[in-house]
């Protein structure tokens, strides 16, 4: 099964070297995640027996992973203020007064996170382009519909963790046989020109936006319908699309 999960190590690989993870950190970090796995894969009692048979860890190692502080999620609150604007009727997209009450990006920064000052949030998005400074008027504009972390940025890995880690634990879980099964699907073709190639992303990339601003605007609907009612409210989604090309020789 090992070399059939290369096309997934050797991204992975390349990503971990260009960030200078060492391989010992990986090997450690992904102790963990076996830990987890097989704990959530054991019925009745878990014990560090169990868990050493299922990993091939030695139980000293189980107890000691146990043990360990499950780390913090990093949250896209640059995503959610951008989403914010473009569903909250108070904002809905127009150009707003860079400070002041609401309306305004200062109000809107405040509804999204009271520990980030709205300065530091404009700094970010106007950095990655999402946002416009009009410094006579100063009011701020809005650029592009979702945030898009700089290159190499924390925020982009976070980003690129959060968003393939539900890709790949939908495609786990089909593969383990879940039932209802994710929608997962793809389209390949090969041979096709680099002009043949740059129809298809802008065909794809306007089609996906299109879809992705129904749905955001549509949960944002829902959350305000359940706002008052939130013992319903435990399930999270993330709805994805890709767009890759490289050469057929290519990986």
């Amino acid at each position: 099964m090992l070399n059939l999960l290369d096309r997934l190590l050797a991204p992975l690989a390349r990503l971990l070297v260009a960030r200078g993870i060492p391989f010992p950190e990986l090997a450690e970090r992904l102790k963990v995640h076996y830990v987890n796995a097989a704990k959530g894969m054991t019925d009745g009692k878990v014990t560090d027996s169990r868990l050493s048979v299922l990993t091939g860890l030695q139980r000293r190692d189980i107890a000691r992973l146990r043990a360990l502080p499950q780390p913090e999620q990093r949250t896209h609150h640059l995503a959610r203020l951008l989403a914010l604007w473009q569903t909250e009727p108070d904002f809905m997209g127009r150009d707003l007064p860079k400070n002041g009450p609401t309306p305004s990006f200062e109000a809107l920064a405040w509804l999204v996170r009271k520990d980030i000052h709205p300065r530091t949030m404009l700094d970010a998005l106007e950095a990655a382009g999402a946002v416009a400074v009009d410094t006579e008027t100063q009011t701020v504009r809005l650029l592009q519909a979702s945030y898009q972390p700089l290159a190499g940025s924390d925020d982009q890995l976070a980003y690129l963790t959060q968003n393939m880690g539900d890709h790949f634990d939908a495609a786990t879980d089909n593969v383990l046989g879940a039932d209802p099964a994710h929608f997962e699907r793809a389209v390949y073709y090969g041979e096709l020109t680099a002009d043949q190639v740059a129809e298809l992303r802008a065909m794809h990339q306007t089609a996906q936006m299109d879809l992705f601003k129904n749905l955001s605007t549509r949960a944002a609907a829902m959350k305000k319908e359940t706002a008052k009612d939130p013992s319903e409210t435990s399930h999270r989604i993330r709805a994805g699309g890709y767009f890759y090309t490289t050469k057929d020789n290519d990986a």
